[in-house]
């Protein structure tokens, strides 16, 4: 049976609140950083040239997701097409990664319809929303959904045994994912390291319609490890958020030079999105169950 994501923003996701943090901190290796700048979690939108980022028309967005074809003879032949219907994109996909797959988790990835539904012409917030500890934030172009930064209930994706060796994501009760971009010397995974080595390329779309680019190399994030102690339970916690002092937002985005906004995937926390910067017009984004 076919689902959509769909998730509606409350209390439970309410986990961005972070501990002001003044003086010495710890960096995602666990080396002290000295600063003295003021750590901020305020979650409204005073930046007022945040653009549209129409870099695609809504035909042209469909056009981005394929799939390279089937890879795994055990699992079922990855699916994803995409549609346009009043400057709204719908991609269905099974989730079945379209690479060989290496288990990192429990179980195989089995085939799962879901619909995610994003506007073609996102529309900036005047607060930005938080995204889920668990489910999705958006889709990758080869149809596989893009979690957050976070284990069920809240542990950094980094801090799970095993670490992440398949190209940045797993298999879960809701199927396989990606929490990362990874690129690993090989050309399997859905980009090499010569692809993204010059400028970022297309990864996917964020539920709120905005372009999630690569940018590992390219990009540090704004966030810091304030407190390592935390970062297997609460990384949201664990990290705070200091405007400037990285290439990005505090939703891991920036606009170009021709003023698009976009998310930008990193080697930092929080990897691939921090928040989502534009509306959600429809209850879009996790689903299922905490990954294991």
């Amino acid at each position: 049976m076919k689902k959509i994501a769909s998730f509606t923003p409350n209390a439970t996701y309410i986990y961005m609140a972070l501990m002001i943090v003044l003086g010495s901190a710890c960096s995602s290796d666990g080396t002290v950083l000295e600063t003295s700048d003021e750590i901020t979690t305020d979650n409204t939108n005073t930046d007022e040239s945040i653009g549209t980022s129409v870099i695609f028309t809504c035909d042209e967005i469909t056009t981005k997701f394929v799939t390279k074809g089937s890879a795994n003879p055990d699992l079922a032949a990855p699916e994803v097409s995409a549609t346009c219907n009043d400057d709204t994109v719908t991609v269905t996909s099974n989730g079945i990664p379209d690479f060989p797959y290496i288990a990192t988790s429990p179980g195989v990835p089995t085939a799962n319809i879901v619909d995610y539904v994003f506007p073609a012409t996102p529309t900036p917030a005047e607060v930005v929303t938080d995204i889920p500890i668990v489910g999705a934030i958006g889709v990758a172009i080869n149809g596989i959904p893009i979690y957050g930064p976070t284990e069920g209930p809240g542990g950094d994706v980094n801090a799970r045994p095993g670490g992440f060796v398949e190209c940045g994501g797993h298999n879960g009760p809701t199927g396989y994912h990606y929490h990362l971009f990874f690129v690993t010397g090989t050309d399997y995974c859905l980009f090499s390291e010569t692809d993204i080595a010059d400028e970022p390329v297309l990864f996917g779309y964020a539920l709120d319609g905005y372009p999630i680019f690569s940018g590992n190399n390219l990009f540090t994030p704004s966030w810091y490890l304030s407190d390592a102690s935390l970062f297997a339970t609460d990384t949201w916690s664990a990290h705070a958020y200091v405007e400037g002092s990285g290439d990005l937002d505090q939703c891991n985005g920036k606009e170009d030079e021709n003023g698009n906004y976009a998310y930008y995937t990193t080697d930092g926390f929080p990897y691939v999105m921090g928040c989502f910067r534009g509306e959600l017009q429809l209850n879009t984004a996790g689903q299922g169950e905490p990954p294991r």
